[in-house]
């Protein structure tokens, strides 16, 4: 008679299962989501990497639309990160970010949308003083908001803050690094009231 080896406990076998099925979900969510999310987050959709003329409209909408968890109560705000290019210690929109923001109008007068309020968010790298960073990333942030109010979007529905280099996601030690930590940010706040 031939003595049956079990190599993993029974516990063990639901959590092969339970990796197998994670694996499983992730392979499909890769395949069937075409935005990447970061890191840091459910809520957070980050585009910084993304070439411009492939970001369409509706990957913003998804990005900022208000999922419900389970018991149907409103998700963590949703945020997507874009990668709006300025001009050099400048709120000059480059003429890809004027094209990018062109889609961002579309998406938040789009009907999943438009009855949110959204926050712009400026953010810089540390290079140059703070009190410059932040005046900085104030005046990219106003120029967001100013834009995509003559795209269309109420003035009402939006609000602007510059952060300056207080909340990077990567290091300001490489260029790269740098890069990412220039961004601008869009919050959903959620409805109007």
């Amino acid at each position: 008679m031939k003595k049956q080896t079990n190599f993993l406990p029974q516990n063990g076998m639901r959590s092969v299962g339970r990796l197998v099925l994670g694996l499983a979900a992730l392979m499909f969510g890769i395949a069937a989501v075409a935005v990447p999310v970061a890191a840091d987050g459910p809520s957070v959709t980050d585009l910084s990497d993304v070439e411009v003329n492939v970001i369409e409209s509706g990957d913003i909408v998804e990005a900022l639309a208000v999922t419900r968890d389970i018991r149907g109560r409103a998700s963590a705000q949703p945020r997507v990160r874009l990668p709006v290019d300025f001009e050099f210690n400048s709120a000059e929109l480059k003429p890809e970010a004027k094209a990018l923001l062109e889609k961002v109008g579309r998406a938040l007068t789009a009907p999943d949308l438009e009855t949110f309020r959204f926050s712009i968010e400026g953010h810089t790298d540390s290079i140059g003083g703070e009190d410059f960073n932040t005046n900085l990333s104030k005046r990219r942030a106003e120029v967001v908001q100013d834009y995509l109010a003559n795209t269309g979007v109420d003035q009402m529905r939006l609000e602007s803050i510059g952060l300056g280099e207080a909340s990077p996601v990567d290091t300001n030690v490489t260029d790269e690094g740098r890069q990412h930590n220039r961004r601008v940010e869009i919050i959903n706040l959620g409805t109007e009231s």
